[in-house]
């Protein structure tokens, strides 16, 4: 149990609240994420105390709410060789690799699996998190070719294999701005967006989706080997302008685009979002977040879609005003009876386009 299983539990259980809406089954599901969130603090707690019995016992309640999730098992492996209970300690870690654990060479070191390490079994454990790591703990999902479109597929070592849509006549003369799709928790949703490459390459612009990757939730890993090392990846592409590059998210997808924006505003072009909400957990639910004191945040043009009946409506609603008194570039659009769903119809695509048209001609559309 270290630091990063720590943000591993924090980051999965922020993508499964964001799929909320206010009242009905997502209002449970919302309920399900803030009990998740507040035990994994609670297990927290019981490791730095040592309190491994009450630590396995609330692994034990975050895997009943959210049984897919590898961090919960990983966890109970821990706490379970604490208490000298090997063969429970492995099934719980083999569960954890199964689910799509990946972090190899924490395992190895983690001295909380030390009563482990003897068994062979634990080797298995560390291989199958080693494949892991290398696929993201998800199988690749290819992609079909699209007319009028060069595809550029690549697989960086330590980074996320992507598949990159552009202008075939894309070249370092006339380079094309890259947008990012941060797909939403439980899929990549790659079928939807990647058609739209077909428009988008007429604009300027070309697309990169994520082809191999645990696709239920963001975790801070996910980002970081996205941003360190697949941006720079895609960067060497002939004809592809990635500095400043416009992220584009659905749900889960959204709020990580929201979360890496505002720790460094002004490292993007752009945000798309559907579903998606300026909010920060706080004792009791969630709060608007505050816009970061940094210049950048005037540089980044927004465009936000949100149903009506979506309850995250309500945050958009309460910031817009200050957002725009600080000169954030901000377009939001309130989709009526719709709450929250995907929102890219035919008339929210072609706003779209003209938003990224008047991007691309150096302008601050929303400004």
């Amino acid at each position: 149990m270290a630091a990063v299983h720590r943000r591993l539990i924090v980051g999965g259980a922020l993508c499964v609240v964001v799929l909320c809406g206010v009242s009905g089954a997502a209002g449970q599901r919302a309920e399900r994420a803030r009990e998740w969130m507040r035990l994994g603090t609670e297990v927290q707690g019981h490791f730095k105390e040592g309190d491994y019995e009450k630590a396995a016992a609330a692994c034990r309640k975050m895997i009943e709410l959210v049984p897919r999730h590898p961090s919960a098992h990983y966890n109970l492996a821990c706490a379970l060789a604490r208490l000298g209970r090997k063969e429970e300690g492995l099934v719980a870690l083999e569960g954890a690799v199964a689910k799509g654990f990946g972090k190899p060479a924490h395992m190895r070191q983690d001295p909380d699996l030390a009563t482990l390490r003897d068994d062979p079994r634990f080797a298995a454990c560390v291989a199958k998190a080693k494949e892991n790591e290398r696929t993201g703990g998800g199988a690749y999902e290819p992609g079909e070719a699209i007319e009028g479109v060069k595809t550029v597929e690549g697989s960086p070592e330590g980074g996320l294999r992507y598949r990159l849509r552009m202008s075939p006549d894309a070249s370092a003369e006339r380079p094309q701005r890259l947008i990012v799709w941060l797909h939403p928790a439980g899929g990549s949703a790659n079928r939807r967006v990647e058609p739209m490459s077909r428009r988008l390459v007429k604009l300027g612009f070309a697309l990169v989706v994520l082809t191999q990757k645990e696709w239920r939730f963001w975790s801070g890993s996910d980002m970081g080997k996205l941003l360190k090392v697949t941006l720079p990846a895609v960067a060497k592409t002939p004809g592809i302008d990635a500095r400043r590059p416009v992220l584009m998210g659905y749900s889960a997808g959204g709020q990580a685009a929201l979360t890496v924006w505002h720790a460094d505003p002004g490292a993007f072009g752009g945000l798309i979002l559907d579903a998606a909400y300026p909010v920060r957990r706080k004792a009791g639910g969630y709060a608007a977040v505050p816009l970061p004191e940094d210049p950048g945040v005037k540089g980044t043009p927004f465009f936000v879609l949100v149903g009506e009946k979506d309850g995250g409506a309500a945050f958009w609603r309460k910031v817009e005003p200050t957002w725009r008194e600080a000169g954030v570039p901000l377009t939001v659009r309130y989709i009526p009876g719709k709450g929250h769903a995907w929102l890219f119809g035919a008339e929210q695509m072609s706003e779209i386009e003209g938003w990224l048209k008047e991007l691309r001609s150096g302008k601050r559309p929303g400004g």
